[in-house]
């Protein structure tokens, strides 16, 4: 599977992530304000913004697809880094917006008892909502999209608030209303943890950072090749859902160039057999 087709099918779990947010946005306002529920309607609000984090994945998985170009040699699979970027930025603001709302309410005792109907429809929503995280973190690692894999972790980060919104309004039916704020400012923390975390692996993405465990297993397949003698040299990239390697090779000094060279095909098709999507090979002759 190239590429292009990953990063097309990524996109369904995008889809998918925004209908689902489009749904269950319009309905937790109308019956958190139909049935007093401030919680419910704050978590519509959040899914709202979901909605937005979901648009720019999409923008981003389809300006990935577009082709290499005079400006863009390397093509435009960066932009899906940049996205996930985005989407943490989104992802931690939301966190800090539930905490900073319902701290005041724990301070002033702002608390009110909502309709039972409120605990289902948010029990329902936070198990809906960690099937779609399922899908698009299943969908994440067939395709190697990040900024799906960072949709999925939202969508993990709202089936959490979700439910624990429901568990907190059970605690309401039961004349402890202040655990609903309680829960709802530990939820926003556990939000901006993820975003955080998500915002970090972007940073190092962009930056050309390069996970030292990936590159060992490249090395290890690149040392199997027969003709390998060494390898001084191994750099790598990140672009959206693909690999670029830089590989420095040790061969026989006797070698013809010609040998050498189809040493260096060995080495850039088992690269790409392991999923390296563009690698450059140089050989050197062992002294």
């Amino acid at each position: 599977m190239n590429m292009a087709n990953n990063l097309r099918i990524a996109q369904r779990g995008a889809y998918i992530s925004l209908v689902t947010y489009i749904i269950l946005s319009i309905l937790k306002y109308f019956v958190g304000t139909t049935y007093n529920s401030s919680a419910l309607r704050a978590d519509s609000l959040n899914n709202l913004t979901d909605i937005f984090v979901s648009v720019a994945v999409i923008i981003g998985l389809k300006i990935s697809i577009k082709p290499a170009d005079k400006n863009h040699p390397y093509g435009h699979m960066k932009t899906e880094n940049i996205t996930t970027l985005i989407v943490s930025f989104i992802i931690m603001f939301v966190g800090i917006e539930v905490i900073s709302t319902n701290i005041p309410k724990i301070i002033q005792g702002d608390y009110s008892e909502p309709s039972t109907l409120t605990i289902w429809v948010s029990m329902l929503s936070g198990v809906i909502m960690f099937c779609v995280y399922l899908f698009n973190s299943k969908l994440s690692k067939k395709t190697k999209s990040t900024s799906l894999n960072s949709a999925a972790k939202d969508n993990l980060s709202d089936a959490i608030v979700s439910i624990g919104t429901g568990i907190g309004l059970i605690f309401t039916q039961f004349g402890y209303p202040i655990v609903d704020v309680i829960l709802a400012v530990i939820l926003g923390a556990i939000i901006v943890y993820t975003g955080f975390t998500i915002f970090k692996e972007s940073i190092f993405t962009l930056s050309d950072g390069f996970h030292e465990q990936d590159l060992n297993n490249y090395i290890e397949e690149i040392e199997d090749i027969p003709g390998v003698i060494g390898i001084p040299s191994i750099k790598g990239r990140y672009h959206g859902n693909s690999v670029f390697l830089d590989v420095t090779i040790v061969v026989d000094k006797n070698l013809t160039l010609d040998e050498a060279h189809d040493i260096c095909d060995l080495v850039e098709n088992q690269l790409r057999e392991a999923g390296v999507y563009s690698s450059y090979v140089h050989a050197e002759p062992n002294l």
